[in-house]
C-alpha cells in the first residue's frame, strides 16, 4: 500500500492518451512516481474544458484495502465519435486500456497499470453515453467513463 504522499493536486483533466492496455513497453517505479514507455498510437479525444474529471478512492472491508480509478471524459460529440465506435467499445470493455492522464495542475498520472498487477487491472469501459442536449443551442455531448481497482494509488509519471 502507497503512502498519502501519492496524493495528487487539484486540477481537472486536461488531456487523455488512451493506449491498449499491452502498450507498456517498460515501466519503473519508485517512491516519487514512474518512468513509463509506450508502444502505439495513443487515441486522444479534445476533451470539452472543466467536464472531464479522474477521481481514485480508498475502499476498506474485512481488513483489505482496494483503490478504484474513475477515469470520466467529456468531449462534443463530433471530437468524441472514436469512443462510439464498436470496435473501440468491445476492446475497451474487454481488454482495457491504459491512460496517460495530464491533470490542469501539470501533473501526469498512470492509471490502468501498476506496480503490482501491471496491465491485469486496467481501466475497463463503464459507460459510454451520447446525449443531444436538451435545447436547439445545446452542443451534443459524449461521455466516456473508465474503471479500475487497484491496491494502490495511480502513479506520477516523473
Amino acid at each position: 500500500m502507497g503512502t498519502t504522499s501519492n496524493y495528487k493536486s487539484i486540477g481537472g483533466v486536461e488531456s487523455v492518451a488512451l493506449y491498449p492496455a499491452e502498450a507498456v513497453v517498460s515501466a519503473l517505479f519508485s517512491s516519487e512516481g514512474c518512468e513509463v514507455e509506450l508502444s502505439g498510437t495513443p487515441l486522444e479525444v479534445t476533451l470539452l474544458d472543466d467536464a472531464s474529471y479522474y477521481e481514485e478512492s480508498s475502499h476498506s472491508k474485512y481488513g483489505t484495502t482496494t483503490i478504484s480509478h474513475l477515469l470520466h471524459l467529456v468531449a462534443e460529440r463530433s471530437d468524441g465519435e472514436e469512443w462510439l465506435d464498436n470496435h473501440f467499445i468491445e476492446r475497451a470493455s474487454i481488454e482495457g486500456v491504459v491512460a496517460v492522464v495530464s491533470l490542469c495542475s501539470g501533473v501526469r498520472l498512470l492509471a490502468g497499470y501498476s506496480a503490482q498487477f501491471g496491465y491485469e487491472q486496467p481501466l475497463r469501459l463503464d459507460s459510454v453515453t451520447a446525449s443531444s442536449g436538451t435545447s436547439p443551442h445545446d452542443t451534443p455531448l459524449v461521455a466516456l467513463r473508465l474503471l479500475s481497482h487497484d491496491t494502490d494509488f495511480s502513479a506520477k509519471i516523473l
